[in-house]
């Protein structure tokens, strides 16, 4: 009958319009890619001109280890964690990509918690443990995130990741020995170093074999590499007290360059599933 008919058309009709509100909330870059995007980019060129300012406009320490304002340079890394949590609140929430963004967030807010350990803002009796603590919990966060990333994108193998994982723990402690060790330094610190170098190459490895899965998340690979280098040169400096000139700034820029390169793999990530 006439009613059937428009009955059976609204049924197609509305079963259509689920699937469509469905598709767009799995895909979620749509919306990202205009008034979402474009806060992001706004917000990465501030975060780019903070960290140029802060050395620019800084004067050299007395010993010439850095430069940089301290309080505008560790305001930087509070801005990749607002970048984080946006990415999530309005980029993936509502994806399948919801947990690999989040933990990116939560890992970013526990990173920029141990900047403020390692800066003495947060006072603790012992702020390289207390750095090295609050770093793991990130670096842990961190791994956890490349996973649900990975095997939400199926970019993710075991054979690929346990590889990975066995050639960076070797590698790990290879640098852990050659640039971090010192045998005069307390135990307890010296152990926590080598723990913490292997979690930072868990990590990388996690990274690098989701970037190996596929190449458009290269990015979490390079900001692995780089936080990974970063971590070397803050343990060559703190534990073999290697004072070059503005290793500061190395430390900095290299750490910071790491954890927007792992921030902003959320971009290429939601990308990837907007095409799948």
């Amino acid at each position: 009958s006439g009613v059937d008919c428009v009955g059976a058309v609204a049924d197609v009709v509305s079963n259509s319009s689920t699937a469509t509100e469905s598709e767009l909330a799995r895909r979620g870059y749509v919306e990202m890619s205009s008034t979402t995007s474009a806060l992001l980019w706004v917000l990465l060129a501030v975060f780019a001109l903070s960290n140029a300012a802060a050395i620019a406009l800084g004067s050299t320490s007395p010993d010439r280890t850095r430069r940089a304002i301290p309080w505008l340079q560790r305001s930087t890394s509070l801005q990749l964690a607002i970048m984080a949590w946006l990415f999530w609140l309005l980029g993936a929430r509502s994806t399948a990509l919801n947990l690999f963004s989040l933990l990116i967030a939560v890992g970013m807010s526990a990173s920029f918690v141990a900047d403020l350990i390692m800066a003495e803002i947060i006072r603790l009796p012992n702020r390289v443990m207390g750095g090295i603590v609050v770093f793991g919990v990130a670096h842990l966060t961190y791994i956890a995130a490349y996973a649900a990333g990975g095997r939400t994108l199926s970019v993710l193998t075991p054979t690929v990741w346990a590889a990975c994982v066995a050639v960076l723990l070797i590698l790990g402690v290879l640098l852990w020995g050659r640039f971090v060790n010192n045998p005069s330094a307390p135990p307890l610190l010296n152990r926590g170093a080598l723990g913490y170098t292997l979690l930072i190459t868990v990590m990388v490895a996690t990274a690098l074999a989701v970037s190996i899965g596929d190449a458009r998340l290269g990015l979490l690979a390079v900001g692995a590499v780089l936080f990974l280098t970063s971590d070397l040169i803050l343990g060559n400096h703190i534990f073999r007290q290697h004072n070059w000139p503005y290793v500061g700034e190395a430390v900095w820029l290299t750490y910071i360059a790491g954890q927007a390169g792992i921030v902003w793999a959320n971009y290429f990530a939601l990308a990837i599933l907007s095409k799948a």
